[in-house]
């Protein structure tokens, strides 16, 4: 009796401890998947290049601004401005690179790294930036809501004092999230939203959207070609007809014999462009044909040729010579010798 006692107590402490040891293994394993294996936060840097006008860069929200050049390295301490006409190249410590347009507010956050790659985490508060990711995700954190890009090509435009936001995802997958939700886009479309209460749409991209990304962006020289036929189209839909007044009948100079013809209303021909999105060419029939009456001909009777003939030469006679006539000498006379 007292063994099989033994025995019993003995299962039930193997049964108690079996029971801890699951119990623990299970909330490992929930820790375990909650948290990313491996996931750190480091602070982002960016080195500064291609710098074009003046570009500012203060060091807490409360400093002044001081100018920087070429080379500086900007911190997530920091925050970044350009003046107006400026533009400036920023690569990340994560390899990607990031353009700021004239007139831009921009910081750095944090990158936090993980068994997915990394998440940068930048922050504008007005302008315009150009991304180009070279790996990981990248989300741009504005007051009119979060967009961010998990492929490589994505620009943000914040205006400034409004809610208004436009993010476009020339290549890979982007997104964008306000308080009212979240819409994902693909290359070649767009976004607009002007309240984050509301969704905005999925559109296609135009080609203003094109140029802005080609007159900012180098690299996207080789990503245009491939999404031109997924933007929109900039033909327009209405046709303007132009219709000429009535004209006075013009009384030319008598040298002229002017033709009147029938004046017809012209139609306008509407040419679609790229850029501008289209252009109005208006064909006009001409008012009235003028036949010109020729002149006669005008001949020229040559003038006599001039025949020069030489002057007269002056002759001056010699000048008389001077003849000397010699004196009488004193020759006494024969009286005077007697």
């Amino acid at each position: 009796m007292e063994k099989s006692k033994r025995l019993g107590s003995r299962k039930t402490v193997l049964l108690s401890v079996t029971a801890i040891l699951v119990v623990c293994l299970v909330i490992s394993v929930v820790i375990i998947i909650k948290l990313p294996l491996g996931s750190n936060t480091i602070d982002l840097s960016a080195a500064l290049s291609e710098m074009v006008g003046v570009v500012v860069v203060r060091n807490s929200n409360q400093a002044p601004y001081d100018p920087v050049k070429n080379g500086f390295l900007l911190k997530s301490t920091m925050q970044l401005q350009t003046k107006e006409q400026s533009r400036v190249r920023l690569d990340l410590s994560t390899g990607s690179i990031v353009r700021l347009g004239q007139l831009t507010i921009f910081s750095l956050a944090t990158e936090q790294t993980g068994a997915q790659g990394g998440l940068s985490q930048i922050e504008v508060q007005a302008g315009r930036i150009w991304v180009i990711l070279k790996g990981g995700s990248l989300n741009v954190n504005t007051p009119a809501g979060l967009a961010s890009v998990r492929g490589s090509y994505m620009s943000v435009w914040v205006e400034p004092n409004t809610n208004r936001i436009t993010v476009c995802c020339l290549e890979g997958q982007c997104g964008y999230q306000n308080t009212a939700g979240d819409v994902d886009m693909t290359s070649g479309q767009k976004i607009v939203s002007s309240n984050m209460n509301i969704v905005p749409p999925v559109e296609k991209m135009d080609q203003t959207d094109v140029q802005s990304w080609l007159d900012n962006s180098p690299e996207a020289v080789a990503i245009v070609p491939q999404i031109t036929g997924l933007m929109a189209s900039s033909t327009p839909t209405a046709t303007t007809t132009f219709t000429v007044s009535p004209t006075t009948t013009v009384s030319p100079a008598a040298s002229a014999s002017p033709t009147l013809l029938a004046t017809l209303p012209p139609t306008a021909t509407v040419t679609p462009s790229l850029a501008p999105l289209f252009t109005r060419t208006a064909t006009y029939a001409p008012l009235f044909t003028l036949t010109n009456t020729p002149r006669p001909t005008r001949t020229r009777t040559p003038r006599p040729t001039r025949t020069n003939t030489p002057r007269s030469t002056n002759t001056y006679p010699p000048p008389p010579t001077d003849t000397y006539t010699p004196m009488p000498s004193d020759t006494p006379s024969v009286e005077t010798i007697q």
